[in-house]
């Protein structure tokens, strides 16, 4: 072999690569960072190191972080030659321990904003936003301004969503339900009861729009559902209020002449109200309309009203706790009222202002949802 054609540094081996700096001839990296290319190697890694914090320096937060970080590598390669053993292993478990400390950031957040709404009611969204940090507070604030809430929101599937299977073949003892009808029943909303007959409140037929009628009020309730995420329990008045002020057929006693209008009816509302509403919303409006219709899947001739029964006993309950709420609020009066909260007060929703809840609206409200249940059991 040539003499440049071996390694010059342990003399034996064949040579693989040069060194960009001093175009030594070396065989393997142990080689590179033997003892006798150490002055090379270090100040080459010094170099690079030195060239990455200077890449850095565009993002100052980011390039702060890492100058410390590059920092502390330009010590540890200074210090490596001098320090007796004993210091390096000291290093060494310094090293160890900064690890754990940055693997443990994590946990340590957590635990610490656990402790934090320790007690803390978690429905009253006041009380919980005390206890958050400028930067928690921050972040949230970002989150809703830019639009994208599903981040933080639990997904959801609507209760009309769901797939149920009645067995068509029941038993012999009437009382006893089947597995799947007592699935059924536990994840619709409970049908009201005793819903009267349709002509012991009307002498006439009902017309051909009613059933468009009834599209939409099914589709403000989907709406509805869909905008507080399946919760009414906290904002009974806010959802009410909401549903009415998308639903046509209860703002203004409107009638529709065909299914699609009364679906995009409650789109155009929404945008009327400020309320999300785009393609997207009145194509998914149209399909829970179309699914309420349907009713249940392979649940037979039995349940084939079932959604919209379960839907509009669902509204006509939320209307009913909202008329009970306005009487117990006009009992207590102003001194009844609770103080708002910054959390309250800073992202109150529109529709929670309660512009189309008047004490008598209410009553005639839920007396046409009587109307259209009626009408639903009787002749859909």
């Amino acid at each position: 072999m040539d003499q440049e054609e071996i390694c010059q540094i342990c003399n034996s081996a064949a040579s693989k690569y040069s060194c960009p700096r001093c175009n030594i001839f070396y065989c393997s990296l142990s080689c590179y960072k033997s003892q006798k290319h150490e002055n090379c190697s270090e100040s080459f890694y010094r170099e690079n190191v030195i060239q990455e914090m200077a890449s850095l320096k565009d993002d100052e937060q980011e390039s702060a972080q890492s100058s410390k970080a590059m920092m502390d590598i330009l010590k540890r390669l200074d210090g490596t030659a001098e320090a007796p053993f004993g210091d390096e292993e000291e290093e060494d478990e310094d090293d160890e321990n900064r690890f754990e400390e940055i693997d443990s950031d994590d946990e340590e957040n957590i635990a610490s904003l656990a402790e934090r709404l320790g007690g803390i009611d978690l429905d009253n969204a006041d009380a919980v936003w005390e206890q958050l940090t400028k930067e928690e507070r921050m972040e949230f604030q970002n989150i809703l301004e830019s639009g994208d809430v599903s981040q933080i929101m639990p997904e959801l599937e609507p209760w009309w969503m769901g797939q149920y299977k009645v067995d068509l073949v029941q038993s012999a003892e009437g009382n006893k339900l089947s597995t799947g009808e007592k699935e059924l029943l536990e994840k619709c909303p409970p049908i009201k009861k005793n819903i009267k007959c349709f002509k012991e409140l009307c002498s006439k037929e009902p017309s051909t729009f009613m059933k468009f009628n009834l599209a939409n009020i099914l589709a403000a309730y989907a709406l509805t559902y869909r905008y507080f995420n399946g919760d009414f329990k906290d904002c009974i008045p806010e959802a009410v209020n909401c549903m009415i002020s998308i639903c046509g057929n209860f703002k203004c006693n409107t009638i529709y002449d065909c299914e699609k209008l009364a679906v995009e009816s409650v789109c155009h509302e929404c945008r009327q109200e400020q309320l999300p509403a785009d393609s997207e919303t009145s194509l998914l409006l149209a399909q829970d309309v179309e699914q309420f219709f349907a009713g249940p899947s392979n649940c037979g001739v039995k349940y084939r009203k079932h959604f919209v029964l379960a839907a509009l006993s669902d509204a006509h309950r939320l209307f009913s706790l909202a008329k009970k709420d306005d009487q117990q609020r006009q009992k207590q009066g102003e001194s009844g009222k609770a103080a708002i909260g910054e959390f309250s007060s800073k992202f109150c929703d529109q529709v929670g202002q309660l512009d189309y809840l008047e004490p008598g609206q209410l009553k005639s409200y839920i007396k046409k949802l009587d109307f259209v249940l009626s009408y639903a059991k009787d002749y859909l």
